[in-house]
């Protein structure tokens, strides 16, 4: 086999998923519109959905395929990714303005959800009963959200596109799912094959490489949103994104495959996490907003985290 082949099918993979990824929401919005679904359902759901796909397909298929480390590095690293990398280089670009209710609501829902992932994690399994909780937990947490009407994570609402039917909308979600799948699957066996090259755990992977890459549309949502001013929407977002990844992505890859979780990952990978979002809430709450300065300091964790891990793994 090539040595080329695992990196390009790495490439291949996040091209096609984040592709795909996009394609399902934004067809399902369509379809959503059309039917007279609420738009508040769209936003929380279809989009909150959207933006965890990557991670959910992705985890989903490597404890499918046996590699659940790499299940749990991909939703602790796109949690750390998202609050020290995404709002880290978001607050730079300019001040995220905290809405009351991140702060009431949103905010304590994520440390919530983080700490319920650590420690249902801590006998060093995921087992089927631990995914129903988590599962059923995202549940509760969906319907609190329907109940308050949370604006943070609706979203940007679709317009109608009058040149496709109801069924073609379908078809291209059916297919968009089908592409998410054979995409995460690519990507998979891309990474994995890599980690065997280099010697580095499956966890370490997920917690670098596809953290970061399944990451991406947040950042580049959140960047966006900036350039928009509309920097008020940028931490909502994230936060909802991390209740998915602990909750969804985790539930799942439990409910898929019983997975035992790495030692490290319970010692170092998820009191990083859990520390970064009481991290996160005292800057929230200091002046309502998080300044460059908090934002320098936010990156500046995530550079010395992904250092720690490098050269952890080069001096063993």
């Amino acid at each position: 086999m090539s040595i080329l082949l695992p990196p390009l099918a790495l490439l291949v993979g996040f091209a096609l998923l984040m592709w795909s990824a996009h394609k399902l929401v934004f067809n399902a919005s369509q379809i959503a519109t059309k039917l007279g679904i609420s738009p508040f359902v769209i936003g929380v759901i279809i989009i909150g959905f959207g933006t965890s796909a990557p991670e959910m397909f992705v985890s989903a298929m490597a404890a499918i395929e046996g590699n659940g480390n790499l299940a749990v590095g991909n939703a602790i690293g796109s949690n750390i990714t998202n609050i020290a990398l995404v709002i880290g280089v978001s607050s730079l670009l300019m001040p995220l303005v905290v809405r009351a209710r991140v702060l009431k609501h949103s905010l304590p829902r994520m440390l919530l959800a983080t700490g319920l992932a650590w420690l249902l994690s801590a006998d060093g399994w995921l087992s089927f009963l631990d995914g129903v909780i988590l599962m059923s937990c995202l549940a509760g947490y969906l319907a609190l959200v329907a109940r308050l009407r949370d604006p943070d994570l609706e979203g940007e609402m679709p317009v109608p596109d009058e040149h496709h039917t109801v069924f073609t909308e379908f078809v291209w979600c059916v297919l968009s799912i089908a592409i998410l799948i054979g995409s995460s699957r690519l990507l998979v066996w891309g990474a994995v094959e890599i980690a065997h090259f280099l010697g580095v755990s499956d966890l370490m992977i997920g917690l670098t490489v596809i953290a970061l890459g399944t990451s991406l549309p947040e950042l580049a949502a959140c960047i966006a949103g900036v350039r928009n001013n509309s920097p008020d929407m940028v931490l909502g977002n994230i936060v909802g994104s991390n209740v998915f990844n602990a909750l969804a992505v985790l539930g799942i890859t439990a409910l898929v495959s019983r997975t035992q979780v790495n030692s490290e990952a319970l010692s170092r990978d998820f009191p990083m996490v859990f520390i970064l979002s009481i991290v996160l809430i005292i800057f929230a709450y200091t002046g309502r907003r998080v300044c460059r300065i908090e934002g320098a300091i936010l990156l500046f964790i995530y550079v010395a985290y992904m250092g720690h891990l490098i050269v952890g793994h080069m001096i063993r």
